[in-house]
């Protein structure tokens, strides 16, 4: 099983991307529960709103079905311009496409306040939730997706079985790189999601008006105080 290289681009962010994935995978969670409570779809979650697409047009829904359709292929958009960002700007492109993330969230913040669209607040939300997907694909040797919880789940559960059979890491970076250390990785993004989700839903409870606020500044401070140690481009 070999390992993906790094980008070139991104190896300033990849010095600090464990940390910065983490507080990621929250806000990505996060998003997903408010996005899912206030206007029933994902933003993060393109299987389930392919799904709820298909549900939808197949029950004669085609509104709520138009709406599942719009967050695939906003996310995809996000995506796009992530990637396309990532491979152009110079070795700060990551924070940039974090702080581009950022900004579509602080936008659907203010357009929550004033008059609530639901077709652009998920337009907004799926492509900065698209563009936050693409900046951080693998930490040390290991590819991660911060918002992809099945591919993560599978990968957890393929490096136990091979921890289980003792099996080795291919290209292994140290005697330190183990099956059982990546699994806990993956296993540790998983659980920062779900605690994101769970926070999300209590916060549009308890803190409706402020409830984007906990994303976005997790996001500024993941992006502006990197990791000790860290060497920023």
């Amino acid at each position: 099983m070999s390992q993906e290289k790094a980008s070139p681009v991104n190896e300033s962010w990849s010095r600090f991307s464990g940390a910065a994935a983490f507080a990621f995978a929250g806000v990505a969670g996060y998003v997903d529960a408010y996005a899912l409570i206030q206007f029933q779809v994902y933003a993060s979650f393109m299987s389930g709103n392919t799904t709820r697409g298909g549900v939808e047009a197949a029950s004669g829904r085609f509104a709520v079905a138009a709406l599942s359709l719009l967050a695939i292929v906003c996310f995809v958009l996000g995506a796009f311009i992530g990637v396309t960002l990532l491979h152009s700007l110079n070795r700060r492109a990551g924070r940039t496409v974090a702080l581009i993330a950022t900004g579509l969230l602080a936008a659907q913040a203010v357009l929550d306040a004033v008059s609530p669209l639901a077709w652009l607040s998920v337009a907004l939300l799926c492509v900065s939730m698209g563009a936050l997907n693409a900046t951080i694909t693998q930490i040390g040797g290991q590819a991660v997706n911060i918002g992809y919880v099945s591919g993560g789940l599978h990968k957890l559960a393929e490096h136990l079985a091979l921890a289980w059979l003792r099996l080795p890491v291919d290209a292994a970076e140290g005697p330190h790189d183990t099956h059982l250390r990546r699994a806990v990785l993956i296993g540790g993004l998983w659980a920062v999601f779900l605690a994101g989700a769970f926070l999300g839903t209590l916060a549009q409870y308890y803190c409706p008006r402020w409830v984007l606020a906990f994303p976005i500044a997790t996001l500024i401070v993941a992006v502006i105080f990197p990791a000790r140690g860290s060497h920023t481009a």
